[in-house]
């Protein structure tokens, strides 16, 4: 019976570790759920008892947690210098005076252009002469 119990125990968690690779973003809430069956399975080994089961899936849950956020607030940070040193809006002081063609530079509000969200930023507007 114990034998049954730990298989199925680490099929679970083997399907939370396949799930997590599966899809983007939610690495809080996965890093919960993989870190609360990991502490649980850690905690019954060791502990031989409900208790420890469950102190162990609560410690588990609170590590996942923190690294999930983590992850979280990384990808976050990646994305939002992405957008900004992306270069697809050249800045005033990237345009000589010789090169701009007759127009003037215009400012663009924030927005959100294909799922992803552009801040204020100038974009050179030409002139027809």
């Amino acid at each position: 019976m114990k034998r049954v119990l730990t298989l199925t125990i680490l099929a679970i968690a083997a399907g939370f570790f396949l799930a997590s690779c599966a899809s983007e973003g939610y690495n809080t809430q996965k890093g919960a759920a993989i870190g609360a069956g990991l502490g649980a399975i850690a905690g019954q080994v060791i502990g031989h008892d409900t208790a420890s089961t469950l102190i162990g899936a609560a410690v588990g849950t609170l590590v996942g947690v923190v690294g999930g956020n983590a992850v979280d607030q990384h990808v976050q940070n990646q994305q939002r210098t992405g957008v900004a040193q992306s270069g697809a809006y050249p800045s005033s002081s990237q345009v000589t005076p010789q090169d701009q063609p007759p127009g003037q530079w215009v400012e663009v509000p924030g927005q959100w252009i294909g799922g992803k969200w552009v801040p204020a930023h100038k974009v050179w507007v030409p002139v027809n002469p």
